[in-house]
């Protein structure tokens, strides 16, 4: 069910502006910090049953979430600076990612996400994704 995260950073790694693309242990341990910036961070998010009524089957629909990390100091009280900066890059994440299919997969689709959090000029702004995952049943 994690095997995608590799393709995804992959794919990610491409995008223009973006200092580095990180895996989940990276953000767990420190979050944003220590991290050139902009910089993109996978985190699979859990799954959920999509249909397991088959006998010799299951489909799960698996949850990633990318995280863009944004620091801009140009109007810390406000933000501004954070969401001018992080407009485009959201929006190439979506682009490239969205009907990606990771090998072994099915093809991305978007989905809601959390909501995003700001404090000190640090935007952490996350776009979420699920695809869908065909496990069969082994005897």
């Amino acid at each position: 069910m994690l095997a995608a995260e590799s393709a995804i950073r992959q794919r990610l790694a491409g995008i223009p502006g973006l200092a580095g693309v990180h895996g989940m242990a990276d953000f767990a341990a420190n979050g944003a910090a220590g991290k050139k910036l902009p910089a993109a961070f996978v985190l699979a998010d859990g799954y959920r049953v999509d249909d397991g009524s088959s006998p010799g089957a299951v489909r799960l629909a698996v949850r990633w979430l990318v995280v863009l990390a944004v620091r801009n100091v140009a109007d810390v009280v406000g933000g501004s600076g954070a969401r001018v900066e992080l407009t485009d890059l959201a929006a190439s994440i979506m682009a490239s990612l969205y009907r990606f299919q990771p090998p072994g997969f099915q093809p991305m689709r978007a989905v809601d996400a959390p909501r995003p959090s700001y404090e000190d000029g640090l935007m952490l702004y996350p776009l979420a994704f699920e695809t869908l995952q065909i496990i069969n049943r082994k005897e």
